[in-house]
């Protein structure tokens, strides 16, 4: 947050925005000039396409409002692709659109050319689903960037936030100045600051009403008209009524309507246009895009207010029969509809306006439904139901502490039975993932007795206890058996949570059958429940270690996240792709995927995710050799957990290692293991193998390799292909070395293939050092590239770049790629097939590359 005087607000701003993508908040009270100064940018930002929009008072079940009339601007330039986006937001609430308004919104934007502004008024109003599309959009839309005004923060992560505070008594002079044309005495500016403490808006309010009572002489004629609230409340009663519905309209849209607004308001028509001209003309309406609003937010809050309590229901309840009258077709009118509904005061209207709503937006926009669900409650007899239905669309929607507290009020009054039960998982599942473990298995433990079906408690339970390091066979054994016969919708959970149990207790067998059941199964449920089941499945098999399995899922998930709008529940998906890409040697987008994924965990409550998100950012980090990052990231405590507590260790120790430090190093890995947790036992003993090699103590080593192996024959493939580099390194054993090059070329990881070629180098086949060499380079592993440098020195080689690579073998290898054989080289480059094979051989000794199937390869993955 940065707080500054006016001075320089507009060129930090505007700056900031010039470089995209970014996102600027700016933010402060009502008055304060948060509206004048996104205008400014915009002018400013003259290369780019403005798409400005207003979020309105009753924007919090209306999803996407503020994106809707921010996009209407491009009616004109891309109607095809709006018309699109307005009938996925209008169809999706049957669960059936082709594709989801946030990935069509990322789409539109995408296909603009040139820079594209987004800028939002008044975003603390906004739908809570519309800031979920504006936290995702800059991932997706590189020349995107995103203004937005707010009066209190909203949950939106920004590159720069700025508070505007009120003017000092210099910026008022010079306001009011600006305003009367000369500058009145001190007195006259001192009695404007202490009235307006500083508010330009109320500036501006107090300077025209001394001018309107004479205190204070203007040279502009239209300052002596007087305050716009003076004059507003002068005008006659027509002018104030029709005032006060467009106060009332204007919390849900424009209006250029003026005939709906004399109905509404009880005016006969010309009488209206008299009221309505009268209202332009004494600036309390003025011209906004294609139609009219109040001059300023403060202008309808007083309006609004002046109603009453019993007249602005009666205003709500006309403009929803005018609405209904005019038919309610699609989404966003049925929910402007509901919202004056639900304003009108009539629970027994209401409360069917607010579930229909809700049963709306429960398929795209659960957070919007979550707040429908709640209003709903606030007014039903039977709270207990629509509890559990909001803390469902608040977990859908990544908000496990929403969940979590309407899911324990909801329980405190459900009857035992089906709804309980899944109320019930979905509170131990929000707990768990905020990190409150002892929370979750209470609340499983309490519930347990009321369960219709026990099986996903029991094997929550079970996996927060190997969490934990406590026994949980005996919740395990149990919920297996109960697996077959649990319901259709529990299956999926209890599948999932069976699988991650299975990883961290090290049997890789039991996680594959696991999620074999959970895919299976899965196939034949509605898309919701089959893109849960998707995700779930690829955030085990990425923590195996199985890149391409992993990749196959999330495309599969892709296809159905298209049609839904919503995924990544609880943070999963953020987290496997950081995951996929450490795997495939994307290491500086991994980095900047979580740089932008942490805050959003953090933000969230989701400290479990958020914790697992750190490990590969460390994962990276130590590899590079950037001591200093990983250092920080390591100063951020995980939540109170053995597991995370051990892995944490674990990262210490490698840090302590690359720094050179082994007592440390020793004493972290003492800690580690001692939890005797499978899933750390095997990331400790690979560093151990490490610690002890540096030690020269090949006794120790072989021990401690030899440990490793035995228990990760039955572990996932990530632990099986460390236990083949640590017995190669210990036993100088070339097999196994083989059989991890193997695996990792395979599946597509650079880094463990550069680790095998490495090992291999240095047990004597030295052809691989060079190659070893410049995937490290590529992937900036520095500590590894030194010592392939190391052993390539000793060997007598030197390190060799693809770079050096001359024209002539350059296309070479390009045929080779393409799948010509030596023959056809030799006929489409005029050479003879001895020159070929001299070409060959010399790009295999300068790339460490050993046969055409990797040559290939390599060009595929662009490393050539």
């Amino acid at each position: 947050m940065v707080t500054v005087g006016r001075a320089d607000i507009l060129d930090r701003v505007a700056s900031t925005l010039s470089g995209t993508p970014r996102s600027v908040l700016i933010g402060g009270e009502p008055g304060i000039g948060k509206t004048h100064l996104l205008g400014e940018v915009t002018k400013r930002l003259s290369d780019f396409r403005v798409l400005r929009g207003q979020a309105r008072e009753l924007d919090g079940g209306l999803a996407y409002a503020p994106l809707v009339d921010a996009f209407a601007a491009l009616r004109a330039e891309v109607p095809d692709a709006l018309s699109r986006l307005h009938e996925a937001i209008d169809e999706a609430a049957h669960g059936h659109s082709p594709a989801a308004p946030a990935v069509l919104s990322a789409q539109l934007l995408e296909s603009l050319p040139g820079p594209t502004l987004i800028a939002i008024d008044d975003l603390h109003l906004a739908d809570a689903d519309t800031l979920r599309v504006l936290r995702s959009l800059p991932r997706h839309v590189p020349h995107l960037a995103i203004l937005c005004t707010a009066r209190r923060p909203p949950a939106l992560d920004v590159d720069l936030a700025v508070r505007l505070e009120p003017l000092s008594m210099a910026e008022v002079s010079r306001l009011v100045t600006a305003l009367l044309g000369r500058t009145p005495s001190d007195v006259i500016l001192q009695r404007i600051h202490t009235a307006s403490r500083g508010n330009p808006w109320f500036v501006q309010e107090a300077v025209l009403t001394l001018v309107q009572g004479g205190a204070v002489r203007s040279s502009d004629p239209g300052a002596r008209r007087g305050a716009i609230l003076s004059r507003l409340f002068q005008r006659d009663q027509g002018g104030r009524d029709l005032a006060r519905v467009l106060a009332a309209l204007s919390r849900t849209r424009e209006t250029t309507d003026l005939a709906a607004l004399a109905e509404l308001a009880g005016l006969g028509l010309r009488e209206a246009e008299r009221a309505f001209d009268g209202l332009v003309r004494d600036g309390v309406v003025t011209r906004t895009g294609d139609g009219y609003g109040l001059a300023h937010p403060l202008v309808a809050e007083a309006l609004y207010d002046d109603l009453g309590v019993a007249e602005r229901r009666r205003v709500h309840a006309r403009i929803a029969e005018l609405l209904q009258r005019e038919g309610l077709t699609g989404t966003r009118r049925v929910l402007e509809w509901a919202t004056h509904v639900a304003e009108a005061g009539s629970a027994a209207e209401a409360l069917p306006a607010m579930l229909r709503a809700a049963e709306l937006t429960r398929w795209t926009a659960p957070l919007s439904a979550a707040h429908w669900y709640g209003r709903a409650a606030e007014i039903a007899d039977d709270r207990g139901d629509l509890l559990a239905r909001q803390a469902m669309a608040y977990w859908k929607g990544s908000r496990p502490a929403l969940a979590l507290n309407s899911g324990q009020r909801a329980l405190a009054v459900l009857p035992p039975g089906r709804r309980h039960t899944r109320t019930a998982y979905t509170a131990v599942s929000a707990a768990h993932t905020m990190g409150w473990y002892e929370v979750a298995l209470a609340i499983a433990g309490q519930q347990l007795p009321k369960a219709d079906d026990p099986t996903t408690l029991l094997a929550q339970q079970a996996l927060i206890n190997a969490e934990l390091g406590r026994p949980s066979g005996d919740l395990t054994r149990r919920a297996w058996n109960g697996l077959p016969d649990c319901p259709p919708e529990d299956r999926v959970i209890t599948a999932g949570c069976l699988a991650l149990h299975a990883v961290i207790q090290g049997d890789w067998a039991e996680a594959q059958r696991a999620v074999d059941d959970l895919l299976g199964f899965a196939a034949a449920l509605p898309p919701g429940a089959r893109l849960a089941s998707l995700e779930s499945a690829a955030h085990v098999t990425s923590v195996a270690g199985l890149r391409s399995r992993t990749l196959e899922l999330l495309d599969e998930a892709e296809r159905i996240h298209r049609g839904l709008g919503w995924h990544d529940i609880a943070g999963q998906h953020v987290r496997t792709m950081a995951v996929v890409r450490r795997l495939g040697g994307e290491w500086e987008r991994a980095l900047a995927d979580i740089a932008t994924g942490a805050g959003a965990l953090a933000e969230a409550g989701l400290l479990e995710n958020l914790a697992l998100l750190r490990n590969i950012e460390l994962d990276i980090l130590i590899d590079q050799g950037r001591r200093v990052e990983a250092a920080r990231v390591l100063a951020e405590p995980p939540p109170e957990c053995p597991m995370h507590a051990g892995t944490r260790s674990t990262f210490r120790a490698r840090l302590a290692l690359l720094q050179g430090d082994k007592a440390t190093a020793r004493r972290e890995l003492t800690r580690a293991l001692e939890h005797n947790i499978p899933e750390v036992v095997h990331r400790a003993l690979a560093v151990e193998v490490m610690l002890h090699a540096s030690l020269g103590d090949i006794a120790a080593c072989r021990t401690t390799a030899a440990r490793l192996g035995e228990l990760s024959a039955t572990g996932t493939p990530r632990a099986q292909l460390a236990a083949d580099l640590a017995m190669a390194w210990a036993f100088r054993d070339r097999s196994r070395a083989g059989a991890a090059l193997d695996r990792a070329r395979a599946d597509g990881l650079p880094f463990e293939e550069a680790r095998a070629r490495l090992v291999l180098g240095v047990l004597g086949d030295q052809a691989q050092l060079p190659r070893a060499h410049a995937i490290f380079v590529k992937l900036g592993a520095a500590p590894w590239r030194e010592a392939a440098e190391g052993h390539l020195r000793a060997a007598g080689l030197v390190p060799a770049q693809a770079g050096g690579l001359t024209p002539s073998e350059r296309r070479v290898i390009a045929l080779v790629a393409d799948g010509l054989s030596n023959p056809q080289i030799a006929e489409e480059l005029h050479y003879s097939r001895k020159t070929v094979e001299v070409y060959l051989t010399r790009v295999y000794a300068k790339t460490g590359l050993r046969s055409r199937v990797e040559l290939a390869l390599a060009v595929e993955r662009g490393e050539l």
